[in-house]
């Protein structure tokens, strides 16, 4: 399963709601493992030890290998999804409109990780 697999699921979860209460989390995790998997791409193309490394320690690590304004978008994204797709018992699942405005984001987060495949 790809990126765009994952985010065409999420977008399915956000238009049919099929599973009451519980899709806007599955929604967030789809989208998350998409950005993961264009953030592994990065690291397997530009230095593939890093993926041995923490989730977080390879976000900090893109300013190093692409532009800053990528890997500040990058964590923002991540960190919002990451908090989204765990539940909590004193948090309200993020809605709709919240889910969408990341699903937007994190296309063009993945859009622009992919631009950055002929730099080294």
């Amino acid at each position: 399963m790809n990126s765009s697999d994952r985010f065409d699921l999420a977008e399915k979860l956000l238009d049919g709601r099929r599973l009451a209460g519980v899709w806007p989390r599955c929604a967030a995790w789809m989208i998350r493992l998409a950005v993961e998997h264009e953030i592994d791409a990065v690291w397997r193309r530009r230095r593939p030890e890093v993926l041995t490394c923490t989730r977080r320690s390879q976000l900090l690590a893109l300013g190093v290998v692409l532009d800053a304004e990528i890997q500040h978008r990058a964590t923002a994204l991540w960190t919002a999804l990451s908090r989204a797709a765990h539940h909590h018992h004193y948090e309200l699942a993020p809605t709709a409109a919240e889910l969408r405005s990341w699903l937007r984001e994190a296309r063009q987060l993945c859009a622009d990780l992919n631009e950055t495949k002929g730099m080294s």
